[in-house]
């Protein structure tokens, strides 16, 4: 009896170890519910089972496994008025609950019916009638619930509470991961489509707006003087050619395969030729035919010689500069002058 429990107790370690990392490897928080339950299976057997999360005082489902459709569970809300012994809010749900059988007259079934509602419950959960709920515990504060349901009554254990918890602390942990990964991702849209924003206005826009000015000048020109057009045209064509060569520079920082596709020369003349119609000033260019390299060498020498030039226009006051890109034998050399 030991060496059967004592391979047992091995099994399920090796088995938390696995879906520890298993859990740890994405920070994609829709894959992640998803895999948390595949993984939750592989150590408490279950009919089917929920993620649901805190969203002020309710609770709303995330992640779903079972017998009903999808669509017809994830989303449902837990106001904490529906079931109170069950549901007192984010604040109150720190133990596991165990119901042994949710038709039952005992207290927890008759709040676990409650919270589902009556009808709901006999129209699509008939299958459940054991159901253990273990609160999602994040920095002492409950984030939210695993609720797993078996068709057999009296199917959860002590044994099955205490895997089942050891499961919830790592989803906690992964969830709030997730949360903070898409937060940050958020963050860094939003301070690029910001960057954008300042890029189109001090490029784009004045070049459009000069574009309107030299037109109205033209035509001004037309009436009074023809033989004086000819200097406001040039001035338009030349604030469209700027425009042109700073848009392509642009969208070409906004296409992600853009790089891999074109290549790091095509980049650097571009923004060379971007530099040049906006700013007036003389950038050489001695470029080789592109090189080797893995493509994040390639964006990496990208941003470097980016950067280096936008300081040498706003810093340096530079009349000409020089942008060099040769293969060699043991790397890549990248040169702004």
């Amino acid at each position: 009896l030991l060496e059967r429990r004592v391979e047992q107790r091995t099994r399920e370690l090796s088995t938390l170890l696995e879906v520890s990392n298993s859990v740890a490897s994405t920070l994609k928080l829709e894959p992640l519910l998803g895999l948390i339950l595949d993984q939750l299976r592989t150590m408490v057997d279950y009919t089917d089972s929920s993620l649901l999360v805190f969203e002020g005082e309710d609770l709303v489902t995330v992640g779903y496994r079972g017998p009903v459709p999808q669509d017809r569970i994830m989303g449902t809300r837990f106001p904490p008025g529906r079931g109170r012994t069950m549901l007192e809010g984010p604040g109150h749900m720190r133990e596991p609950i165990v119901i042994d059988d949710v038709r039952s007259d005992a207290p927890l079934a008759r709040a676990y019916r409650q919270m589902v509602g009556e009808e709901r419950l006999m129209r699509e959960f008939r299958h459940i009638r054991s159901w253990l709920g273990v609160p999602l515990i994040l920095k002492g504060q409950p984030i939210g619930l695993l609720a797993i349901s078996h068709d057999e009554p009296g199917h959860y254990t002590e044994r099955h509470v205490e895997l089942a918890r050891t499961i919830a602390t790592q989803a906690a942990i992964a969830i709030e991961n997730a949360r903070l990964y898409e937060q940050a991702q958020s963050a860094a849209a939003l301070e690029e489509r910001q960057r954008l924003a300042r890029e189109l206005h001090d490029s784009v826009s004045q070049a459009l707006y000069g574009i309107t000015l030299g037109s109205d000048a033209a035509l001004t020109l037309l009436e009074r003087d023809p033989t004086r057009v000819a200097g406001p045209l040039e001035y338009v064509r030349s604030l469209a050619e700027a425009g042109l060569a700073e848009m392509r520079a642009l969208l070409f920082e906004l296409r992600p395969e853009a790089l891999k596709n074109e290549g790091l020369v095509a980049a650097l003349e571009k923004q060379a030729a971007a530099l040049r119609a906006r700013h007036e000033i003389e950038v050489h260019t001695a470029l080789c035919d592109e090189p080797d390299g893995p493509l994040w060498v390639k964006d990496a020498l990208y941003r470097i010689a980016l950067e280096a030039l936008h300081n040498t226009i706003k810093h340096a006051w530079a009349e000409n500069a020089g942008l060099m890109l040769e293969q060699e034998t043991d790397g890549i050399m990248l040169e702004v002058r």
